[in-house]
């Protein structure tokens, strides 16, 4: 079960709920490559933004969004060990019940269960769904609900879900209210493959980091760098950037350099290759999001 929780928290930094007391993430752009689109996610590394990551690869802010239909396939490697896990959710908020922090803004929203989900003919799991938080300087804890969930780890424990890449994968909505079932399949994308070559050291300030991955050349991908403290599992997400699927990048060195990078112990790279598009349901659209990931987690040298 412990390499279960370790393989969920680590997996990738893709998720981040701007649920925090600090301003919004900084939006920069590179000058050296025009192509680069660079997001400081936690300017504080000390009280970070996020106290972790997810796996839900959903980039967006979810308080924007009504119903949200997930799905992953996820690799993690580490060590140079891949592992690989595939993962489905589904959230629909309830906008009549906010959840605020103490100054009054709006947090989230209560989740509801209206009916039965089912991905590729496996019905989800309905499970608590906690966020953590800081509020006022405070690390907080909630419980705004239920969520929908299927996971596989090690290809076939404990759910028959399996993210097919290239492909599509089934959805099915039962309300268990009056109406019309919901049924449709979501694409997936190309698998992504990435590997990272870090050159240089902490203490001599001239970090190098060229990532490659399989392109396809079409649209865009998303890279986060996140950082890990010792003994711990969860990774705090510092930067999200966008470039073109073209199949290379190098992180300017500086972005790495400036960093308090002596108090952590290993950085992790995640890969993102992403559809993200809305599927019409009249007043009640979903969200959809289908993503292949690929996080590479290398020591600090």
């Amino acid at each position: 079960m412990k390499k279960i929780l370790t393989y969920l928290l680590i997996s990738t930094s893709a998720l981040i709920l701007f649920s925090c007391d600090k301003p919004a993430p900084t939006q920069l752009i590179d000058d050296t490559n025009n192509e680069l689109e660079v997001e400081l996610l936690n300017k504080d590394l000390d009280n970070p933004y996020s106290s972790g990551t997810d796996t839900s690869g959903i980039t967006q802010d979810l308080t924007g969004i009504t119903n949200l239909i997930s799905i992953s396939g996820i690799k993690i490697t580490t060590e140079n060990r891949t592992s690989e896990f595939s993962l489905a959710q589904a959230m629909f908020f309830d906008k009549s019940k906010p959840i605020n922090y103490s100054d009054g803004r709006i947090l989230a929203f209560k989740t509801l269960i209206p009916g039965i989900i089912k991905f590729n003919g496996t019905e989800a799991n309905i499970v608590p769904y906690r966020i953590k938080f800081r509020d006022m300087g405070i690390q907080r804890d909630t419980l705004i609900g239920n969520k929908y969930l299927l996971y596989n780890i090690f290809g076939g424990f404990p759910d028959p879900f399996y993210f097919n890449y290239n492909a599509s994968v089934s959805f099915d909505f039962d309300p268990f209210s009056p109406g019309e079932n919901i049924s449709f399949n979501i694409p997936t994308p190309k698998e992504i493959v990435g590997s990272v070559t870090l050159t240089g050291y902490v203490r001599n300030e001239n970090l190098d980091v060229l990532l490659r991955w399989n392109p396809i050349g079409n649209k865009k991908i998303t890279i986060i760098v996140g950082l890990m403290r010792p003994n711990q599992i969860s990774s705090i997400p510092v930067y999200r950037m966008k470039t073109r699927d073209d199949g290379e990048l190098r992180i300017p060195g500086r972005y790495l350099n400036q960093l308090p990078l002596e108090n952590f112990e290993k950085i992790v790279f995640t890969f993102v290759r992403s559809y993200e598009y809305t599927h019409g349901n009249g007043d009640n659209d979903l969200f959809v999001s289908s993503q292949s990931i690929h996080s590479i987690v290398i020591e600090i040298p």
